[in-house]
């Protein structure tokens, strides 16, 4: 793989790299932003991409996609490929195709799971799954309260993603207050990060009517949210695109992609 990344050369001080593994995913949320035609990477340019990482400065990555779990390279093999580079390795997925004994996997440090409502059929609405094959879940949330449940059982480190919209606006104190529980019983919740409903990508842009948000009740919600969530970390992502302390890399026929340049000039994202 031929590397075309124009990385400065402070560009990985307190960042973290979220690689794209490839752009596929069974589910169909209303909100989604992303490009179901991203390239897929083979496990060569896997493993290529990481060593670029690395030898870049890089010591934090995402596996993340579409939905990692369904890679045909196998996320397990990405996550192993990472942490034998000595990365801190998150895995950023829907949770519909976790294996029996996913808890256990010494190669993922952190689990990033979303929760976009504390009621099942709002959070089922916004969040729904193709009509068949794999990677289909007729009750998501239900899902991912039992994922959340096995982090909490084996100690493991979590971080919560809920993507504000038109629909679930009076959601966030009352997700922000099951978290707040959550973390009370021994749940490990790294942070929350409350990201802004974006009118692109293959969900945004369908939904758009429906779903956008002002400015305005955006920050009204993330005020709520952190008041609700007791203390807990909360992190305000006003364009999931962009951020000052995240750079996202994709695979585009044999070149390594990154849009740094431009998430650089956003000044109102916060740090991870």
């Amino acid at each position: 793989m031929t590397a075309a990344v124009p990385l400065h050369s402070d560009f990985a001080a307190g960042r973290i790299a979220v690689l794209f593994l490839h752009g596929g995913c069974a589910m169909r949320c209303r909100f989604c932003i992303s490009d179901a035609h991203l390239s897929s990477m083979t496990r060569t340019q896997c493993i290529a991409a990481l060593d670029t990482l690395r030898a870049r400065g890089f010591d934090q990555v995402v596996l993340g996609g579409g939905e990692p779990c369904e890679w045909p390279g196998d996320w397990r093999f990405a996550a192993r490929e990472a942490k034998a580079r000595q990365f801190h390795v998150q895995l950023g997925t829907n949770g519909v195709l976790l294996p029996d004994g996913f808890a256990r996997t010494p190669h993922v440090d952190r689990f990033v799971l979303p929760l976009d409502a504390a009621h099942p059929e709002l959070h089922n609405d916004l969040r729904r799954s193709a009509p068949s094959g794999r990677g289909t879940c007729t009750d998501h949330h239900a899902l991912i309260l039992r994922r959340l449940e096995t982090l909490r059982r084996a100690e493991r480190e979590v971080t919560v993603s809920t993507v504000v919209n038109a629909a679930n606006l009076a959601e966030t104190a009352t997700v922000g207050q099951w978290l707040h529980r959550y973390a009370a019983r021994g749940g490990r919740v790294h942070a929350w990060h409350l990201y802004r409903f974006i009118p692109t990508g293959r969900g945004g842009a369908q939904h758009a009517a429906a779903l956008d948000i002002s400015d305005e009740a955006y920050e009204a919600a993330v005020l709520t949210g952190r008041r609700a969530a007791g203390g807990l970390r909360v992190f305000k992502r006003p364009d999931m695109r962009h951020s000052l302390t995240v750079d996202f890399f994709w695979q585009e026929g044999p070149h390594l992609k990154v849009g740094s340049e431009v998430w650089e000039k956003v000044p109102t994202a916060e740090a991870c």
